[in-house]
């Protein structure tokens, strides 16, 4: 009985015992592109290193530490029987544990099985690093303590403590450096290096080590003396940036990823540290318009390089949501997916850059025979205007007629390779609306957009860890087409009036800039590239509640402005700004009508330069500006008839009739349609008729209670003949306002269904009714 008691102990003993060398999963050290510390990835439970040594054993790491642990390491096949027998002498005499005889191979048992210090933890350990010598060979059981031997501050192994307090690679420490860091794991926690009494103990201990290397002859008189005079070179505890947390988990998720311990990421903290203070000081000069939270992308053009990921004003504010990350956050864009709408435009041949767009009220129709009557952000009109000015000033109106024409789910197509996820193909889930923010996007996605722009219409991927080969572009505007769209971004003049000169959006080199902002105010958006630098810019609320006025102009535009001036000087010399956005190449430059778009007349009193892809340039002449022959009498247009007497010839605006009622508004000097009745055989005069022109059919709205009343309107307007009359509006048989005209007023909306019409006020006619749905 006793014998088989005795055999299956044995058995389960043998059974118990670690005779391999176990596998540690290696802590990721991030670095930014300087080489100063970003973050870490923990390893096995949590720890930091376990990091492979190198395949050439750095030889005074290796003498350093076997002159420390175990100077018969080469000598022994685990265990050294004299140290053994002295270790129980003392402990005999003394009742109790004072030397554990420990070599080498018994020291990496019991770090791979930890247990406590007891006789027979002590004969298990001895067993197992007979077993391991024997097993796997001296060399790589000291490359196994070397990569797991604990040396203080959670870290293991010794290629992670040099970069820790060295910030070097272990084959390039020097005598005195080895010699500290091989103190270490007999005492990590006692011997701190970060604590004065840690370090003073750390370098006693190391002294009495280079003594014994000097005693051994592995370090002469000369070379003893100087390690122990040198300074070490202590590099300070890394400490994470607060203000790159946010970039901090982003680049160590892809870290943990990767195979090498140690990655270089794109990022430049002191890039991040400067776009950081200008976004504070940005969120604080809009403090009093309810603006709570921003996020930045610095990029740089040319390879796709983050330099600087900021996702929120502070990860620690609760208030503000700050540990969301708003550089993922799907937020709606506003007007910067406008120039991917014309250049698709461009690309297609539907428009070129100097094709006349109305400005002018329109009726979108929607599913179920509704329609609404969208505006522009100022609730204002500009008329005719070329594609150029039309993107420059941002205008919504010619932007939703573009889109009409490109298609809406091509646009979604282009959108989708482009990057942009998320998107849904259910009929009218966005309308024409993508064209002002319907479909929702990340700072990042819209960062890769803007680089197809920069790159001439090929696809340019984000980059975040340096030496990564750069992504397969692909093309995915025409080359013409993204020229001109970039060219026309970077054009000052192209944005007048709507943004004054000298905002944040000129600059004194290249640079295309967009800005967005989303309905209600909710989101404000701004992106600016020059061929150096990509800088992309959102504030808002994480709970998209309202902001006060604060679009992309106020409230994203000034931030990357100074970040541009921050950082570009420091980064890239400039460069003209021909030679940075040149025109599409083989484009003409040719003089047209800033109001047509055709060939200058002799007619037109301004002309403007813009330039047409082979192809593509206008071959009339304007027809906006001619000569009317007018009765001086009345100002009216002189029929044949009239007598040359009465009859002067100027040149004057003969505007399509779709500007007519904007024309007049501007009190622009617009040829008459009507002849002088002044004139012999002057035909009758027309029959008087009122008819609404806004809105049309039945309307449907939402009532939004927190809108200002100011604000909360629609606008009425009718065509009369003869225009001198003037008219009555009636809301619900009710009226509410007496007009002349141009027949125009802005009617306040109150909830319910409500009928609309319009009477003359001297005759009986009165116009068909109008039905408008006003829902709360």
């Amino acid at each position: 009985m006793l014998a088989l008691v005795l055999l299956g102990a044995g058995a389960w003993f043998a059974s118990s015992l670690q005779d391999g060398l176990l596998g540690y999963e290696p802590s990721r050290l991030v670095l930014d592109r300087r080489g100063a510390y970003l973050g870490e990835v923990p390893g096995t439970g949590g720890e930091l290193g376990y990091w492979p040594v190198p395949y050439v054993l750095p030889e005074r790491i290796v003498q350093a530490t076997l002159v420390t642990e175990d100077r018969h390491f080469y000598e022994h096949p685990g265990v050294y029987l004299p140290s053994v027998g002295r270790a129980l002498v003392q402990n005999v005499r003394n009742l109790r544990v004072i030397s554990g005889a420990s070599t080498l191979a018994m020291q990496v048992a019991r770090m791979q099985t930890p247990g406590g210090r007891t006789a027979w933890r002590k004969v298990r350990e001895a067993v197992e690093a007979l077993l391991l010598v024997h097993g796997h060979g001296h060399e790589k059981v000291l490359r196994q303590y070397l990569a797991i031997a604990p040396y203080g501050n959670r870290v293991h192994g010794v290629g992670r403590a040099a970069r820790l307090y060295f910030d070097k690679p272990v084959e390039d420490l020097s005598w005195a450096q080895a010699a500290f860091l091989a103190g270490l794991p007999q005492l990590p926690g006692r011997m701190n290096p970060y604590t004065e009494d840690g370090l003073r103990r750390a370098r006693k201990r190391s002294h009495r080590i280079l003594r014994a290397l000097h005693k051994q002859g592995a370090l002469s008189r000369e070379e003893l003396e100087q390690s122990l005079q040198t300074d070490l070179g202590l590099v300070p505890r890394p400490r994470r940036m607060p203000e790159a947390l946010h970039a901090v988990l982003e680049w160590s998720e892809l870290a943990s990823a990767r195979a090498e311990p140690i990655s270089t990421a794109t990022l430049d903290l002191e890039v991040q540290s400067k776009v950081a203070s200008i976004l504070q000081r940005n969120l604080n000069r809009l403090d009093g318009a309810g603006a709570g939270n921003t996020a930045a992308l610095v990029v740089d053009t040319e390879t796709g390089d983050i330099l600087a990921y900021v996702g929120s004003r502070d990860f620690f504010n609760q208030e503000h949501r700050g540990a969301i990350d708003f550089v993922k956050q799907r937020r709606s864009p506003g007007s910067t997916l406008k120039p991917f709408i014309y250049g698709l435009a461009l690309e297609k041949g539907i428009v070129t850059a100097a094709t006349e767009l109305a400005d002018t009220p329109m009726d979108v129709r929607v599913e179920n025979g509704r329609s609404y009557v969208p505006e522009n952000i100022n609730h204002s009109f500009l008329g005719p205007m070329l594609l150029r000015e039309a993107l420059g000033n941002s205008r919504n109106i010619p932007a939703l007629r573009v889109l009409e024409r490109v298609g809406v789910e091509p646009t979604l197509r282009f959108l989708e390779k482009a990057g942009v996820g998320g998107i849904s193909y259910e009929p009218d889930r966005y309308g024409l609306g993508l064209a002002v923010g319907n479909l929702h996007v990340t700072l990042e996605e819209l960062a890769e957009l803007y680089l197809v722009l920069a790159h001439e219409g090929e696809t340019r991927s984000l980059r975040r860890f340096t030496g990564e080969p750069m992504a397969s572009s692909r093309r995915l505007m025409t080359r013409e087409s993204a020229q001109l769209v970039r060219h026309m971004l970077s054009d000052p003049l192209a944005r007048r009036p709507s943004f004054p000169m000298g905002s944040s959006l000129d600059y004194p080199y290249a640079v295309a800039v967009k800005t967005g902002t989303s309905q209600g105010f909710r989101d404000a958006w701004a992106l600016a590239f020059s061929d150096r630098l990509l800088v992309a810019v959102w504030v808002g609320n994480h709970d998209w509640r309202r902001m006060n006025g604060v679009g992309g102009l106020l409230g994203a535009a000034n931030a990357v402005h100074e970040i541009f001036d921050a950082v570009m000087p420091g980064w890239r010399p400039y460069r003209p700004v021909l030679d940075a956005f040149p025109p599409p190449s083989g484009a003409l430059a040719m003089d047209v009508c800033p109001l047509s778009g055709r060939l200058a007349g002799p007619e037109c009193p301004h002309r403007k330069s813009e330039w047409f892809v082979p192809g593509t340039a206008p071959a009339e002449r304007c027809p906006f500006h001619a000569k009317v022959r007018l009765d001086r009498r009345n100002g009216w247009r002189a029929g044949p008839t009239c007598p040359e007497r009465e009859v002067v010839t100027r040149v004057m605006l003969a505007l399509p009739e779709e500007y007519e009622q904007w024309a007049r508004r501007q009190h622009l000097d617009i040829a008459p349609l009507r002849e002088s009745p002044l004139c012999p055989n002057h035909p009758e005069e027309l029959e008087p008729k009122v008819a609404i022109r806004e809105p049309r059919g039945t309307v449907r709205l939402l009532y939004d209670p927190d809108t200002p009343a100011s604000a909360s309107t629609l606008r009425l307007a009718a065509d009369v003949t003869p225009s001198t009359e003037p008219i009555v509006w009636m809301v619900d048989g009710v009226p509410v306002a007496e007009v002349g005209y141009p027949h125009e007023f802005r009617w306040s909306l109150q909830p319910g269904q409500h009928v609309i019409t319009a009477a003359m006020v001297h005759r009986p006619q009165i116009s068909q009714p109008v039905t408008v749905v006003v829902e709360d």
